[in-house]
């Protein structure tokens, strides 16, 4: 039988139904279906209050918001042959010790298809639909999401009082709250197909058809893979712990660039050394660690007497050795206040980190030297560490020790890892386990790993989209043009930064526009896309040059800047970490915002054509240009003029529209008077008006322009100039 597929009753019974087409004409890629009645769940008309980064008005507005973030996030990173259309409900998945919060899938199960990567395979309807380039008319949709509706109205669950309904990646969930949106980016996983499709009693497969995903789980124990193994076989390795894997080769290559193996304390020119644990929340420390002094707190306020070695250590107050805590690692005791408050306390003294000794012992409920047991509801920049109570009152011998290093134990695997490749959740514990999850033991930890990661989340989804490519899904290499175009922070208007696509969208071209010392200066360099950010690593400062017709390439002056990460939430929000090397410059991290957004839920073949964007130079005469981006809406252009003026840099920006074979700026501002970091305001930015600039297109191709720079300021000179395409392309 082709194109037959089964249907998935509350992702455990099955039906068997004939497969009949249906056309998709929707440019989206996921297309959500509320199922709620009216003031309910995600039509809930109650009045809310916004959370941090929501706009909504009731509690309905506010759960679809993040829902639809959730979708945001997974369609900027894969995209689809069609429309997959999802199911999403509030609903009562009961209370009690192991409450569920939320539960997705798949709603059917498709073999034989047209597209189907193998046959005989069973397939997710959710990839089946991407894959053929139709959903399916037996369905009413290809995917489900439910969520449990008693969380915002009892104490549901230990430690939970509500859903967090903030969408601000930089504020974490309020204590006593689980946040909604790492819960729906989590669901909706499993719904596109992190989901194991074995009969849960006995493991056997369907129709007597192996799954998609068992073509990638591996017993390293028994040395073969699910397809290989009985349906005992299958079920014993789903409780047989770090033995199962997960051996997808996108998957594993990008989970060796993230995952990291056992953390360790070590003092003494690192010759006595201790099992220590970093927690799940960023900054994380990289392979290299943290080498600083290690010193214990010293703070008034409750805790143990004046004959206990622990005495003032507790950090519940500003620590009253801050001289001596700055820069260094600071030893702190549990109890009496959050980890939050001794997180902020040794962060206020200038500390490079916070080790918090546990004053439980190992094994007992609620130790938290070992995997994040933490609630926090702030972000700090210093990492957060802890050790055993055993460890820490060996640790005592040791201090003030002069110099310690917090760091990695480079003969052990990473974290979560077996023979190189990452472990899926076989708990030893369970009686049988659907394995549709990372297990718990990786660090740092998954969006897919079976607890709730609670903490401020910026879109990281890890290498689950790397998995799911895996699998079948097209990544987005087809659709990067839309990171395209000017990024800013609203809080931070006056400065920003320009991406351009340039080569087929193979090569990102980023300015960034910023200031010092009340003086305009703009960088310019070529990066790299690596799945979950954008990396530009030799960003360039020029010098030197005058304007218009006393330009003269030669007096171009180049210099190394430093380095810009641009860390993708989706793709109208990212995180910039400017990094400057040797320019007197701190460095500082921006959150910023399209300032056209796009649809991220949008399909490759929906996009926009950006032929005419990109960056522009006067061929021979390299060292000044324009930038040209399309905005998402089509009708939008944003030009930054990069150029000199007495030898030091300056910019213009402007807003136009295109009218026929011309892109008229009218707009045309110069700014000033703004400053860098943390001193930046935008009160002091200063608008100049700058005249008209015109953009003559050159109907023959899309690599070649006319301009005309008509300025009302006396220092600017009208100039025209014949430009071209820095890296021409294909029109």
């Amino acid at each position: 039988m082709t194109g037959a597929a089964m249907r998935l009753g509350a992702l455990a019974g099955l039906a068997l139904l004939a497969t009949t087409a249906s056309t998709s004409v929707s440019s989206q890629m996921i297309d959500i279906i509320y199922l709620d009645e009216a003031n309910f769940g995600f039509n809930d008309n109650s009045a809310a209050a916004p959370p941090p980064g929501n706009p909504g008005q009731t509690l309905g507005e506010q759960r679809r918001a993040v829902l639809e973030r959730a979708v945001d996030i997974w369609t900027t990173r894969l995209d689809s042959n069609a429309v997959v259309r999802l199911e999403v409900s509030f609903d009562d998945l009961g209370c009690g010790e192991r409450t569920t919060l939320g539960q997705a899938g798949s709603k059917g199960i498709a073999w034989d298809f047209p597209g189907a990567p193998e046959t005989a395979t069973n397939f997710p309807t959710s990839l089946a639909a991407a894959l053929r380039g139709f959903p399916f008319a037996e369905f009413s949709a290809e995917m489900q999401a439910e969520f449990n509706f008693r969380i915002d109205q009892e104490d549901c669950a230990d430690g939970i009082e509500a859903f967090w309904y903030g969408l601000d990646p930089e504020i974490p969930p309020a204590l006593g709250t689980a946040s909604f949106l790492v819960l729906a980016v989590h669901e909706i996983g499993h719904a596109l197909g992190f989901q194991s499709l074995t009969d849960r009693d006995d493991f056997s497969f369907f129709g007597e058809r192996p799954d998609r995903m068992s073509r990638f789980l591996f017993s390293t124990q028994l040395n073969r893979s699910w397809r290989e193994m009985s349906s005992a076989e299958r079920q014993a390795s789903s409780t047989s712990g770090q033995a199962l894997v997960f051996t997808g080769a996108n998957a594993n290559l990008r989970a060796a660039e993230r995952l990291l193996p056992p953390s360790v304390l070590r003092v003494q020119s690192g010759s006595v050394e201790f099992e220590a644990f970093m927690h799940g929340f960023a900054p994380f420390l990289d392979p290299g660690g943290l080498a600083a002094p290690l010193v214990l707190a010293d703070a008034p306020g409750p805790g143990p007497g004046p004959d206990d070695p622990w005495h003032r250590t507790l950090a519940c107050q500003p620590l009253t050795n801050a001289a001596e805590a700055a820069g260094a690692a600071v030893l702190v005791k549990r109890g009496e206040c959050t980890f939050a408050s001794k997180w902020q306390n040794v962060f206020d003294a200038g500390a490079a980190a916070v080790v918090i000794v546990d004053n439980r012992p190992a094994g007992e409920d609620g130790n938290i030297a070992r995997d994040s047991a933490m609630a926090l509801d702030r972000n700090l920049p210093i990492p957060l560490w802890s050790v055993s109570e055993a460890t820490g009152e060996q640790l005592l011998a040791f201090l003030p020790a002069e110099s310690a290093e917090l760091g990695f134990r480079s003969d052990r695997p990473a974290r979560g890892t077996n023979q190189g490749f990452t472990n899926l959740q076989a708990s030893t514990e369970n009686q049988g386990s659907n394995v549709s999850h990372f297990a718990d033991s990786m660090f740092p930890r998954s969006v897919m790993n079976p607890s709730l990661i609670n903490s401020a989340f910026a879109g990281d989804v890890d290498f689950v989209p790397d998995l799911l490519i895996d699998l079948g899904w097209a990544g987005n290499e087809d659709k990067l043009a839309e990171f395209s175009g000017n990024w800013f922070n609203p809080s931070r208007s006056g400065e920003g930064c320009q991406l351009t696509m340039e080569e087929g969208q193979e090569i990102p071209v980023l300015t960034c526009y910023l200031y010092r010392d009340g003086e305009p200066f703009w960088l310019i360099g070529n990066g790299v896309y690596l799945g979950d950010r954008f990396e530009f690593n030799e960003m360039t400062i020029t010098a030197g040059a005058d304007y218009g017709s006393d330009f003269d390439r030669n007096d171009v002056e180049r210099s190394p800047w430093g380095r810009i990460v641009m860390d993708v939430i989706d793709c109208n929000n990212a995180r910039f970490e400017l990094l400057p090397e040797g320019q007197g410059l701190s460095a500082y991290t921006s959150q910023m915002t399209r300032i056209v957004p796009t649809d991220c839920n949008e399909r490759a073949v929906n996009q926009i054509n950006r032929a005419r964007a990109g960056n522009y130079f006067v061929e021979g005469a390299d060292g000044e240009g324009i930038q040209l981006a399309r905005e998402a809406d089509g009708s939008t252009w944003i030009m930054t003029w990069y150029t000199y003026l007495d030898g030091e840099q300056v910019w213009m920006i402007a807003t136009g529209r295109r009218l026929g074979s011309q892109i008229i700026f009218e707009d045309t501002v110069v700014t000033q008077g703004g400053q860098w970091g943390t001193a930046f305001d935008p009160a002091d930015i200063q608008r100049i008006p700058f005249g008209t600039i015109t953009i003559n297109l050159d109907t023959d191709t899309c690599n070649d322009i006319r301009v005309e720079f008509d300025s009302i300021l006396p220092q600017f000179e009208p100039i025209e100039r014949d430009m071209t395409r820095i890296i021409p392309r294909k029109c």
